[in-house]
């Protein structure tokens, strides 16, 4: 019997409670027809026999030559000490990545040597399945499953592996998928804490090894049923329905994630198309279909014949892909939204075989962070030796900002260098927002320049298994806080909480891009405009409105990432913080339409948010600071204006902000080497006219609008007029909610 911890009979007690509503019946049936391993041509798993003579040129050159040193390196590894009494997926897992390294080694090079130490470290893998200790285990069997079960593939298509070795190891592997197949999918109780709940990388990665076990022994009776469900939930959870991948390919569960579900998913992908017929029928398997908000509605057919069409080959992905690189920082890294950790992604390139755009190769190359990355998830190394042809040249995506509105994130960037400056908006809804690994951040954003980022979100800190995660919580975004609170806290599993926030009236101009969050909390509404000028500084324009007549407390937070455990300084000064980084750095300017804010930094608890992160390996803390004003629903202007660190002219030496006097309004004067520009927001009431610091007189009815002095560049937001000194110099209609000159 599987040993339970105490906190696993809390967790399982809990989940009774919750999940009594539930009702799920088990199906399985006929599967897809695959070829008889007995007469099929090994190697089918990882790859097909055709790709030997890409390997074996590939190898011989960079970068593929490094990531052949590295697999060398793997298959001289040590073993994992295997604890009779504990089935450790890790352990296995770890002896598994070494076995099918010497296994891939011993067929592309007739290794006999490499054969036999795969051969001796399969027989270290036991069946003791149930006797593991550690919950969660199902997101950590791709590993043990897939890694065993390539060795033994490529074993096959070699002299070295007798057949009754051969057969002692598909009966091993066999034995534990049965095994781990009836615990997580075919018990109610289990299946439902673990996959039904969740919906994300936790039954992707379930089954992603179920299926690859399946498609490697078809004859083994029970294959057909976990071929059926691992197909049915990877369809439905990859697929334009499973709410997981929105219709515009941003992922609910935020880039770390879905990197961590994608990864062994690919080389599942892959044998899915080296086994199975094109034309192929499954039949559909709806147990881990949850009637639960967003996923109600599925539409799921229990017993129904269906096709399945490879997602690698699709759309979706090719969205989802230009998704997680629209969310790449100048260092490579994904922007840590949500649950995300500083981490780029694994097997972008492996779509550059199968028609993806040649950019997602550069991305792969060009990380600074972790270039030619083959491992972060699930080890990649072998699919990449196969898969991964270096184009001539490769480049850049030619697009740079980009708006997902299903999805709810605007992302603004300069470029794609490092020196490049990139922001990203939230503003999800829906299922975008509903999943555990999402944060109340409706209006937050991040920002990084010069190869630094600035500002950040808070990643996943976790100290207590049982509670939400303590960076979860509005307070630990980059949003407005209204007397300290934002949106409703989330709350266990599927108590979502938080707000929906909506990304609108976007423009993506050459020299002037602009975009919307909006989002309804603490009876206010709240409208989070955001300007990118020139691509070289952003403007944040807040406009808040409630019918709340009492004065409250404002706060504009901004999350450094620099000061206390981190690298750089951050000083508080009139307007806003200073945050420097060794290569860029930003001088913040906020004020408010209602009086002069005061910035300071909210009080420090150590562990806690607001000040604590965990984006990298241990949790951390960085310098949190507020503007704070007392009024009636403020307006917020704010001018994020980074620079290069160390720089004193120039393009990117700091930019000469200055206020503008006004009333009921704030308004920034922001000089630049080659250009001057006015920012202007306006409360209901206040004066339409306002003199500038060149004696000139603007004039307008709009509630934020910016004007470059050359009127080269021009933005008006919610009003009709624009004038200088009486010259109509933008006009917009009634119904037109954004106005631009670019």
């Amino acid at each position: 019997m599987m040993k339970i911890s105490g906190t696993l009979f809390s967790q399982l007690g809990f989940a009774f409670v919750i999940f009594a509503m539930f009702a799920c019946q088990s199906h399985t049936g006929d599967s897809a027809l695959v070829d008889d391993p007995a007469t099929a041509t090994h190697p089918f798993m990882y790859l097909t026999e055709d790709r030997r003579a890409v390997i074996e040129t590939s190898i011989q050159t960079e970068p593929m030559a490094s990531i052949y040193a590295t697999l060398l390196e793997t298959a001289a590894k040590e073993l994992s000490e295997i604890d009779p009494q504990d089935w450790d997926a890790k352990a296995h897992g770890d002896n598994g990545e070494i076995a099918a390294a010497n296994a891939f080694l011993a067929w592309l090079n007739d290794d006999e040597q490499a054969a036999q130490r795969a051969i001796s470290i399969m027989d270290t893998l036991t069946t003791n399945w149930e006797d593991h200790t550690r919950w969660g285990i199902n997101i950590r069997m791709p590993s043990p499953l897939m890694h065993y079960t390539a060795a033994w593939d490529f074993l096959m298509a070699t002299d070295f592996i007798s057949e009754a070795q051969a057969h002692a190891v598909e009966m091993k592997l066999t034995s534990v998928t049965d095994q781990f197949f009836k615990y997580y999918v075919l018990d109610d109780t289990t299946r439902q804490l673990a996959l039904t709940v969740t919906q994300n990388n936790h039954p992707i990665r379930t089954a992603a090894a179920i299926g690859f076990v399946a498609l490697a022994f078809p004859a083994h009776p029970d294959a057909p049923s976990w071929l059926d469900w691992a197909v049915s939930e990877l369809a439905y959870l990859l697929g334009e329905g499973g709410q997981y991948i929105q219709g515009d390919g941003a992922v609910s569960e935020g880039p770390f994630y879905f990197n961590y579900g994608l990864a062994p998913t690919l080389p599942f992908y892959i044998a899915l198309d080296n086994r199975a017929a094109k034309d192929s029928l499954y039949t559909r398997n709806c147990i881990n279909r949850s009637d639960e908000d967003p996923w109600r509605g599925h539409g799921c057919v229990d017993g129904e014949s269906f096709t399945f069409t490879n997602p690698m080959d699709g759309e979706l992905f090719r969205r989802a892909q230009d998704w997680s690189l629209a969310l790449r920082l100048p260092s490579g890294n994904r922007a840590p939204i949500g649950d995300s950790p500083l981490r780029n992604q694994t097997g972008q390139a492996l779509f550059s075989h199968f028609g993806g755009p040649d950019y997602l190769y550069w991305d792969w190359a060009t990380n600074s962070s972790d270039p030619y990355r083959v491992k972060g998830g699930f080890e990649l190394a072998i699919p990449h030796l196969a898969y991964v042809e270096p184009p001539a040249e490769s480049n850049p995506p030619q697009w740079t900002n980009r708006f997902f509105i299903d999805g709810g994130m605007a992302t603004f960037r300069s470029g794609w260098d490092n020196d490049d400056r990139v922001l990203i908006l939230m503003g999800e809804n829906g299922a975008a927002r509903k999943t555990v690994h999402d944060h109340p951040d409706g209006t937050s954003f991040v920002m990084a320049a010069y190869g630094e980022l600035l500002l950040t979100d808070t990643g996943y800190y976790k100290p207590n298994s049982l509670q939400n995660p303590v960076t979860a919580v509005p307070g630990s975004h980059n949003l407005i806080l209204i007397d300290g609170k934002g949106t409703p806290a989330k709350g266990l599993l599927t108590d979502w909480g938080d707000a929906d926030a909506f990304i609108k009236n976007t423009v993506d101009g050459r020299a002037l891009a602009y975009a919307e969050s909006h989002q309804s909390y603490q009876d206010t509404e709240i409208v989070r405009g955001v300007a990118f000028i020139r691509g070289r500084y952003f403007v944040i324009a807040d406009q808040l409105s409630s019918d709340v007549n009492t004065e409250r407390e404002y706060r504009f937070r901004l999350h450094a990432f620099a000061g206390r455990d981190l690298d750089g300084s951050v000083r508080l000064d009139e307007y806003g913080p200073r945050i420097q980084r060794e290569r860029g750095s930003v001088a913040v300017y906020t004020a408010s339409t209602q009086g002069p804010c005061l910035v300071v930094e909210p009080a420090f608890e150590a562990f806690t948010s607001p000040h604590v992160h965990k984006l990298e390996k241990e949790a951390e803390h960085h310098t949190v600071t507020d503007s704070v004003v007392m009024g009636r629903s403020p307006d917020f202007l704010t001018i994020l204006a980074p620079y290069k660190t160390g720089a004193n002219e120039g393009p990117d030496a700091p930019l000469d902000v200055s206020p503008v006097p006004t009333d009921k309004g704030v308004a920034w004067q922001i000089l630049g080497p080659d250009s001057l520009d006015i920012a202007w927001i306006r409360e209901d009431g206040a004066p339409a006219q306002m003199t500038l610091p060149s004696g000139q007189i603007m004039t307008t009815d709009a509630a934020f609008v910016l004007w470059s002095a050359d009127s080269s560049l021009g933005l008006m937001v919610r009003g009709t007029e624009l004038r200088i000194d009486g010259e109509l110099v933008l006009a917009a209609s009634a119904s037109e909610v954004v106005k631009t000159v670019d």
